[in-house]
């Protein structure tokens, strides 16, 4: 099912779309991973964050040449597509509970409730979402001089690394953030909503300059979030910048999936799974918020950071193994993609939760073997698809 495109002259300036997609992607990845991987690895671990994540969504601008290769890249991938809208949904409810709390007290619980009542009631459309997003960078520019003003902004210490480690973090970095953006909805919107011209331009001022500029901006406040335990003032912006951010991915999100489900004549089925996925976030947080409680960690970790990574996984491990996999396969295999995700599972768990970070290269290895070995097996059916495929994708 595609997402319904702004086709008007006055919604598609690739200015405005640019804003939108920047500050679409700042999720609670952007804006809490870079915190963990510079206190583990210092400053060249966000470098390695950024790169590949900048240019890894900048490049859809040109990897998706049109909007009828956009549409029918959407049509083909609708159900993971709805799967990675609600898994993001889950994700910044399940951060928003467990951190949000442990920040700024009691008043860090009204952000879980509001990302609730904007999942299940997405307020904007069509002309709505731009000015969402430009108010929203303007916010988190004001937040960014709050905390600059009150010395909530250095730059992290450049550490000693093993080579190993950062290749391993390097790989998976690399593979999350080039083929993620392909499943993002509001990617889509914004590809259909623009010329072809005007696409390249979104995208990549989008990425690469908006999007840039706030991981820049938690890459400064990463020394004074790291122990969770900021000033409270420091401590209140940074909630602020979550709670802003989160609103409008929640929203975009569960706009599209709302317009979706209407298009196909299926609200009560996607009533339901979005109740399942605010239900695995508010279940996930609220474990990680008592297990802190009660100083529950495992391998060195607390247990919301336990699950912050397993969350992570979806993007670094299931989401990519999957595209690599069904990118030219006319009906996804979803078999096939599940056996590839257990077999490099383990490697993984090591890699991001044993922390022996360089089992990540033997992950993304088994991943790519894995989308080789299903290329040159393919079923007689699929490859009888073969033009199709090469014809849309």
């Amino acid at each position: 099912m595609t997402v319904t495109p702004e086709r008007s002259s006055a919604h598609s300036n690739p200015f405005l779309w640019a804003v939108y997609l920047g500050m679409s992607w700042t999720w609670v990845i952007g804006m809490f991973l870079p915190v963990l991987l510079v206190r583990d690895y210092g400053f060249w671990a966000w470098v390695i964050f950024a790169i590949p994540n900048c240019i890894g969504a900048a490049a859809m601008g040109w990897v998706m040449r049109s909007r009828e290769q956009s549409v029918s890249f959407t049509q083909q991938h609708a159900v993971a597509g709805r799967v990675f809208s609600l898994v993001t949904i889950a994700l910044h409810l399940f951060v928003a509970v467990w951190l949000c709390p442990l920040l700024v007290g009691n008043a860090g619980w009204l952000v879980p409730v509001v990302l609730v009542q904007l999942a299940f009631t997405p307020l904007l459309r069509g002309k709505a979402v731009l000015t969402a997003s430009v108010l929203t960078l303007i916010a988190s520019l004001l937040i960014a001089f709050g905390l600059f003003t009150n010395s909530g902004l250095w730059l992290p210490p450049a550490k000693g690394f093993v080579a190993g480690d950062i290749l391993g973090l390097s790989l998976v970095c690399l593979l999350g953030f080039v083929l993620c953006p392909y499943l993002d909805l509001t990617f889509h919107r914004a590809r259909q909503s623009t010329s072809d011209g005007g696409a390249k331009m979104a995208f990549g001022i989008g990425f690469c300059v908006v999007f840039a500029s706030m991981i820049v901006l938690t890459l400064f406040y990463a020394g004074a979030m790291a122990d969770l335990l900021p000033s409270k003032i420091v401590g209140t912006l940074i909630v602020a910048q979550l709670a802003i951010q989160s609103a409008l991915t929640v929203t975009l999100h569960a706009r599209v999936l709302h317009d979706q489900a209407v298009a196909r004549d299926d609200a009560a089925d996607f009533r339901a799974a979005l109740g399942a996925a605010l239900g695995l976030g508010l279940l996930a947080g609220m474990l990680a918020y008592f297990a802190r409680s009660w100083s529950i960690d495992y391998a060195g970790l607390s247990a919301g950071e336990v699950i912050y990574r397993c969350f992570m996984s979806f993007y670094g491990l299931v989401a990519p193994a999957y595209l690599l996999i069904n990118w030219r396969s006319h009906r996804p295999r979803w078999v096939v993609a599940l056996i590839v995700v257990l077999l490099a599972m383990p490697f993984y768990w090591i890699a991001f939760i044993e922390r022996y970070m360089y089992f990540a290269m033997i992950g993304v290895a088994v991943v790519v073997i894995g989308a080789i070995v299903a290329a040159i097996i393919r079923p007689r059916s699929e490859a009888d698809t073969a033009d199709f495929a090469a014809n849309h994708l």
